[in-house]
């Protein structure tokens, strides 16, 4: 639906995890907060994939995002180490590695990102989600702009992480702190 394979998993993973569920209503509520008529469609698009998402509360709407852009982040990751290996310029080779290395600290940020809405702290929940956001796009505009035609895929996969790290953000403005 997305263009990218394997973005399912979030909702596969979430399956497993224990989601309260206040409300039910999360999806729509999410999709109201999101301001960018793209990243609305992109969030109504997410709700179609799996009906489940729609009965979540609020933060299982932001878990199951967190994971889809995990799952993202990691497929991204992995696609830049196969590229760096199969590569014989040594100006890309040296691109990809160190955008692999940001993917490294998206990573890492989103693990953080769960800790937080574990604990209920949307505050350094939206700390973590920017920094993932931030290492994507330093990819993108500072590492690939060097490689003479960066892989379509791989542009689609870090604009799409971009987007979900904006609505995350957008819900994490909203979360209640306790």
């Amino acid at each position: 639906m997305f263009g990218i394979e394997g973005e399912r998993s979030g909702i596969d993973r979430i399956e497993n995890d224990s989601v309260d569920r206040i409300d039910g209503d999360g999806a729509k509520k999410a999709s109201t907060v999101v301001r960018s008529e793209h990243r609305t469609t992109m969030m109504m698009e997410f709700s179609a994939l799996d009906p489940k998402i729609g009965k979540l509360d609020l933060p299982g709407v932001a878990k199951c995002l967190i994971h889809y852009a995990q799952q993202n982040a990691l497929d991204t990751h992995n696609q830049l180490q196969l590229l760096a290996n199969s590569t014989t310029d040594n100006r890309t080779k040296e691109s990809y590695i160190s955008c692999s290395k940001y993917y490294d600290k998206a990573l890492y940020s989103f693990d953080e990102a769960l800790k937080d809405l574990k604990v209920n702290n949307p505050d350094y929940l939206n700390i973590e989600i920017t920094a993932a956001r931030q290492n994507a796009n330093d990819c993108k505009t500072l590492d690939l702009k060097d490689v003479f035609k960066p892989d379509p895929k791989l542009i689609m996969k870090i604009d799409f992480l971009e987007n979900v790290c904006g609505i995350l953000l957008s819900i994490s403005d909203i979360l209640p702190k306790y």
